[in-house]
Parts: structure tokens; sequence; C-alpha cells
């Protein structure tokens, strides 16, 4: 028997005795529908659903797409119908595919008995984020700023803990559960932080004078050997390796975020502004003048050429599948409006998005977006047509960080919006 039909098999088991357990009149043992009907936010790639509780209700959401009419009834012959179970409210329903409209219905039990009337279905279509952007706290981050989010292990209440983390001027290191509540960490350099990551179970920030420091709790970080003494500028990793880029060419790497060694090939004294591992299983880097670098492995490099002279400083990439064939979107942005694309990123073609904007950094995860001067935002879903989108900021933009469906951007005031 197949994974595809033993899931299938299992979804038709489970959802036969979820209807068991919700069908049926409302008697006295079953609670009503939620006064007032459920309440839909649209989000990237996710819908947050809530409504009015009722103390010791236990709360089930059914939803499907492409179904208007979608009730009890016919939700398990809906093509992707799914469900939630013991939901509370406010609750984010996710994977769900943009651009896509979905109904939602509810029900509820008392004491796992049987379910009561289900609400009226109602309607929600998922869309990209970065069109609608809120500003949120202001940090004393200073020109320089790096954001990212990860999680770790609380020792003392032996639970994981997810938290955003912001590095900045003169050492400085933020930490925050909502981008609302910020507290500082103490600084244990006086230098400038330009980039902050998180992967292999670690923070890692990098900045001036080859600067780089750790972390497994966000909180009490160490400093890694220096090994060069140029400016370190961004940060990427894959899972496996780290690598950090900086001024006149500096590339370093390591596997573990505390021992650092340098790349056996930089072809390039250019100052590095942005790398990333791409979706295609390489990397690339940009830095100053046109500058791009690609690598197999993060240590050998070679230059590729751009065609710009503009200094770049965002790079990302998007994989698609159409017709069983994969295809790879690069695309690079820089300074005065410069964006590039390139399928394989060896060939680069400018593109056009209608600004001279100089762009600082570039998110690619199932969009691209990229930021920059004047608070300039775009997007684009291919990499070829871009659309301007308000921000509702004046001001520099000049770091980005995709996390928990959504967008959030740092200024070189160090203030902070985000877009969900």
């Amino acid at each position: 028997m197949s994974f595809h039909t033993i899931r299938a098999y299992l979804l038709v088991l489970a959802s036969a005795l979820l209807l068991a357990a919700c069908g049926g009149n409302s008697t006295s043992s079953t609670p009503p529908p939620p006064a007032g009907g459920l309440n839909l936010v649209a989000g990237d790639s996710q819908v947050t659903v809530s409504w009015k509780e009722t103390p010791g209700v236990e709360y089930w959401i059914f939803a499907a797409p492409n179904n208007p009419n979608l009730s009890l009834s016919n939700w398990l012959a809906t093509s992707g119908s799914t469900y939630r179970l013991k939901v509370t409210s406010p609750f984010v329903v996710s994977g769900l595919v943009n651009g896509t409209p979905y109904s939602f219905f509810m029900t509820g039990r008392i004491n796992n008995g049987p379910g009561g009337e289900a609400t009226p279905s109602v309607s929600a279509t998922p869309r990209f984020a970065g069109s609608e952007w809120t500003s949120s706290s202001t940090l004393n981050t200073g020109t320089f700023s790096g954001l990212t989010y990860g999680s770790y292990v609380d020792i003392a209440t032996n639970t994981v803990q997810n938290t955003y983390l912001s590095v900045g001027n003169s050492g400085t290191i933020y930490r925050s559960a909502d981008l609302n509540t910020w507290t500082a960490t103490t600084p244990i350099v006086n230098v400038n932080l330009h980039a902050v990551a998180y992967k292999l179970a670690k923070f890692i920030a990098v900045g001036a004078e080859g600067t780089i420091l750790y972390s497994a709790d966000s909180k009490t970080w160490k400093q890694a050997t220096k090994i060069t003494p140029h400016n370190l500028n961004a940060i990427s990793t894959n899972g496996s390796l780290s690598i950090a880029v900086g001024d006149n060419g500096a590339i370093v790497t390591s596997k573990d975020e505390i021992t650092w060694t340098m790349a056996t090939s930089a072809p390039s004294s250019a100052n590095l502004y942005g790398i990333t591992y791409t979706s295609a299983g390489n990397w690339v880097a940009v830095g100053s003048s046109g500058t791009i670098l690609t690598s197999s492995d993060g240590l050998t490099w070679t230059t590729q050429k751009s065609g710009s002279s503009a200094d770049l400083k965002g790079v990302g990439s998007i994989t698609s599948l159409t017709n069983n064939l994969t295809s790879h979107q690069f695309i690079v942005v820089g300074a005065n409006g410069t964006i590039l694309s390139s399928p394989d990123a060896i060939s680069w073609t400018a593109q056009n998005a209608n600004t001279k904007a100089n762009f600082n950094a570039l998110s690619a995860t199932n969009q691209f977006l990229a930021i920059g001067s004047g608070g300039t935002v775009v997007s684009s879903l291919d990499g070829i047509t871009w659309k301007s989108q308000a921000s509702q900021s004046t001001a520099n933009l000049t770091s980005l960080l995709s996390a928990q469906n959504m967008y959030i951007a740092v200024n070189s005031a160090g203030g902070i919006i985000y877009s969900k």
C-alpha cells in the first residue's frame, strides 16, 4: 500500500469519526454555535479564526478550499478539506495556498459529548504579506541593524522559547517574543554589529573588525576568535555550514559557529554586502561595483559578470516546479533601483522596478520582496514584474526578515515596521 493510499485512508477514518461525533441535532448536552459566529482575518498562507468562547466548550474548526457553501454534510467530500481539534480563540490555520478562497465553520462539544450545531460557513482568501504595513517598536540599534528569529530551550522551565533578535551599533543586542516588548542584553563588545542569523541551534552575529559572536540561548554570548580584520557585513547558513562576508572580499566559514576559517578562494577584493544559500543548493554573494560571486561548497568562489556597476546589497532565489520540470529564479538588488535576474546565477539580466531608490535587502520565500531608501518596498512573484507597496514609512529601510508568515523591516534609526 502506497504512502498516499495510507494517508488518504487515515484521513477518511479520522474524518468519519469526527462526523460521527459532530453530527446530529443540538440537545441540552450540546452547546450552541458561538454567538456572533466566526471572524476571519486573512494572512500570508494562513487565516486567523476568532470567536466568542464559552467556558467548558471544546471547539473544532472545519475548512476546505473553493466551496462557498461548505457545511458538515459536504465537508468530507470537498477536495482539500481539513480540520483542527481542541482550538482556542484566536486560532491560526496555516499551510494554506495564497489566492485560494477557503471556507470555515465550527462546532463545539461539552465533556467529550456529541458535537453541537455548526456555525454558518464564512470565507477568506489568504494573500501574500507585504502590501499592508504597521509600525511597531523603535530600538536603539542605530544606523547598523540586523534581525533574525530563532528558538532555544529555557533551562529553568525546560520549554522551547521563540525569540526575535536584533543587533546594532556598539554591540547592542535586543530580544523580543512579540516585536513589541524588547529586552536589552549586556554587550560583550563595543563595535558595531551588522547582521545576525539563526541556525544549527545557535544565534550568530557579525560586525566590524571581523567580530563574530555566538549564543545558544540569545542571552549569554561568546566571541569567536577573529580570523580577519575586515568588517563582516552579512551572514547566511544552510544547516551545516555558516558563511559571513565583508569588506575587501572577506569570506569566512564555519561548521559550528565557534571555529572559523577563511574561504579557500575569494577572487574579489570588493566589499561584500550580502550572501545567501539558495534554493538551488549553491551560495551567492554580492557586493560593491556589481560584484557577484558563486560557490557550490562555500570554499571556492567564482566571479560572475553582472553587467552592472551598482553596489549590490541583497540576493535570493525561488525554485518552482512546472510539468515536472524544476526551474530557478535568482534575484539581486542594489543601489539606484538595480534589480538583476538569472536562471542559473551566471547570466544576469536587468529588470525594472520603476524606482531609483537604493535597495538594501531582499527576501525570497514564496515571493520576492525588496526594501530600501525612502521607505521603498517592492514585491514580485516571478522576479520580472515588480509592484510597489505602501510601507507607510519614508525612512531608510535597511534590514529585512521573513518569519512567522510575515515580513519585519528595520530602518536606519532602529524603527520596526511589519506586514502580515
